[in-house]
């Protein structure tokens, strides 16, 4: 009995901020390692296991897609013969945003091969090599083309989790912080409620009217009161007239 094979899911690279604005694709403007015609002629030349081996590093180490996929693109120009490279990313529903980057001083290329961008069922869109029919730096073209789709999509999967992360790790802060902020207004509003004899409610309702009226933010109001009951010098007060120092006396507000 086969297997049932994963569901392959679309990733959409707005997650990664991932737009046009990140890309120079203009020759003239384009990184000069890529596209400055007299530094690419200078930069050496590498095998095909160098460049698979650099490209693997680079895709580990990639801190934003952008430059992430013109570093790898970047090293994959540095194959004699190979002249271009094209990458086309799911960019929303019928949307698709195509990257390239191109050898603008070499003869048209005649030859492609294809790979798709996909890795650990998430699926990200379509590189394309070309280069020289004759290109004798890569064994086979259509692997390399395969293997540096399938970087790309690794280095993609990772930044988005990343991302997420980030994410949630944001949501969590966010999150602790009303926790946090619920907590000492309901503590002080518990100082209040013993201090002046009255129920939780109204000393609730008398710490939100007196930070409208004064114009104070809620918590340091909230643990200006926690202050001075920790120190000794919550000050008696009236419910009717507040005052912007009836709390604590010499308390830091």
């Amino acid at each position: 009995m086969k297997a049932a094979r994963p569901a392959v899911v679309v990733a959409n690279p707005a997650a990664l901020n991932l737009s046009q604005q990140n890309f120079q694709r203009n020759e003239y403007t384009m990184s000069a390692v890529l596209q400055s015609p007299n530094l690419f002629r200078s930069l050496r030349r590498v095998s095909e296991q160098e460049a698979v081996t650099t490209i693997g590093r680079l895709a580990l180490a990639a801190v934003d897609a952008a430059s992430g996929l013109e570093a790898l693109a970047g090293v994959a120009l540095r194959l004699g013969g190979l002249h271009g490279v094209e990458i086309s990313l799911h960019a929303g529903q019928d949307e698709v945003e195509v990257l390239e980057w191109h050898d603008s001083k070499a003869p048209a290329p005649r030859g492609s091969a294809t790979g798709l961008i996909a890795a650990n069922s998430r699926e990200w869109g379509r590189l394309r090599i070309l280069f020289e029919p004759r290109m004798k730096s890569v064994e086979c073209p259509l692997r390399f083309a395969r293997v540096l789709a399938q970087q790309a999509a690794l280095m993609l999967n990772r930044l988005e989790l990343l991302a997420y992360k980030e994410a949630a790790g944001a949501a969590v802060r966010r999150l602790q912080e009303r926790l946090d902020r619920r907590k000492a207004v309901n503590r002080a509003a518990g100082i209040l409620a013993r201090s002046r004899s009255v129920s939780d409610e109204e000393a609730l309702l008398l710490l939100l009217r007196h930070a409208r009226e004064a114009k104070r933010p809620l918590l340091p109001l909230a643990r200006t009161i926690i202050l001075g009951e920790e120190t000794g010098r919550l000050r008696p007060m009236s419910l009717r007239h507040l005052g912007s120092n009836d709390f604590t006396s010499g308390a830091t507000h």
